[in-house]
């Protein structure tokens, strides 16, 4: 038995596809499957490495020490875990949550020592594929005046352009992380497919931060990257207009015309449904405005700030928040992680949230590698001014640490 355990670890680490670090990315691709299915089916994606670690400590492997750099982590959740006893929120359910979902990843990181680009590249690539496709059909069935029925019915209001069911956001941030993820493996011509759909998506991060990717392309494959990206940018291009009808949609989008809704039977007309455009153009002048842009931000922000203080005051901002902008009923929060580690516990765990950032990206940086630095760039603009804590977006969480996998650990014991 132990004869045939030695024999699979030591295949596993010369088979990348069974090693550590691969199956670590796979395992750190579980939040954003969790975007699509439930966390019960995505968590099977982090089997096959605890499968592995456990093969790993029969065989008695030694523990590969992770940076300190996962320290501010590490108070935080602590921070947030005592916040909990001494102060009262109304979502303590997604507080725990988030905690239990961070501390999963911390967990995977810290198993999976070694790089996991791959792995979770591998992992990311066909989902998104997948989703992009389906997002683009979709998109122009729209801008013709045609609705899916499962989507009608699913979703809480139809999403525009290329949107799913799922904030749109997280969705632009996932084609974002697997258009980085194709220009590594230099699968060059699934990029229109992604970036269109990225572009229809209704996410304005994801059209600004796309324009960066040419950048990355050329840093990583140097000047031969030049002409593909021109062409990739063409094809995307010609990819937004043929799916984009915007003639057409005005008459359906202003009640001109109704919808015709597409199921399995006969297909009916719908009347009353308000659906936005979502082409870039449309998308970058809302990026002022009160309702959608960042003047919306601003409020939240504002009223976090003027919650701040030198003393931790727990989750109480909570209440605050959702009675300022709700009913008292529903869940809001300033929408800057900062703000509300401030609010949590003080002007210390301030300090100790921007080292969670600045940290890890740091000991990236010092890699010089452009794709784990690109990766945790573009995380960076969905965490910062997303979500309520630092803990709050598991997908940002994934790309922070799948970058920082990156840098090489010594063995527990050496110098």
């Amino acid at each position: 038995m132990t004869s045939a355990i030695n024999k699979f670890s030591a295949f596993s680490q010369r088979n990348m596809l069974l090693g550590k670090g691969f199956l670590g990315g796979v395992a750190m691709a579980a939040p954003f499957y969790a975007e699509f299915f439930s966390w019960r089916w995505a968590a099977l994606l982090t089997v096959p490495l605890f499968l592995l670690i456990v093969l790993s400590l029969i065989r008695g492997e030694k523990v590969k020490k992770p940076p300190l750099a996962i320290l501010p982590m590490v108070l935080l959740l602590m921070l947030h875990a005592v916040a909990l006893v001494f102060s009262h929120t109304m979502f303590a359910g997604q507080v725990v949550k988030d905690l239990l979902i961070a501390s999963f990843l911390l967990f995977i990181y810290v198993l999976a020592d070694e790089d996991t680009l791959s792995g979770f590249f591998s992992a990311l690539i066909p989902l998104a594929l997948v989703s992009a496709l389906i997002g683009l059909v979709k998109a122009a069935l729209l801008h013709r005046g045609y609705l899916l029925g499962f989507m009608l019915e699913s979703c809480a209001s139809y999403p525009a352009g290329s949107a799913l069911c799922i904030n749109y956001n997280n969705l632009g941030l996932f084609w974002l992380a697997a258009a980085l993820g194709c220009i590594k493996m230099r699968l060059w011509w699934a990029l229109p497919f992604l970036i269109a759909a990225g572009a229809l998506s209704s996410s304005r991060r994801f059209i600004v931060l796309m324009v960066f990717l040419p950048i990355i392309w050329v840093m990583v494959q140097g000047r031969s990257a030049v002409v593909k990206s021109v062409i990739v940018a063409i094809f995307s291009a010609l990819l937004i207009y043929a799916v984009s009808d915007p003639v057409s949609f005005a008459r359906f989008q202003h009640g001109d015309l109704p919808y015709t809704v597409l199921s399995i039977g006969d297909a009916v007309s719908l009347n009353g449904v308000s659906i936005n455009r979502s082409t870039p153009g449309v998308m970058l002048s809302t990026m002022g405005d009160g309702t959608g842009g960042t003047g919306s931000r601003i409020k939240f922000w504002s009223l976090g700030l003027s919650m701040v203080s030198w003393l931790p005051q727990g989750w109480g901002y909570h209440q605050v928040f959702s009675c300022a902008f709700s009913p008292c009923d529903m869940f809001h929060y300033p929408h800057m992680p900062v703000i509300s580690e401030w609010i949590i516990g003080g002007v210390v765990f301030a300090l100790v949230a921007l080292a969670f950032y600045i940290w890890p990206f740091w000991l990236v940086l010092r890699q010089r590698q452009s794709v784990p630095i690109a990766l945790f760039l573009i995380a960076l603009p969905y965490s910062l001014i997303s979500g309520d804590t630092v803990f709050s977006l598991p997908i940002c969480l994934a790309c922070m640490f799948v970058a920082l996998s990156c840098v090489p650990r010594r063995i527990a014991g050496t110098p």
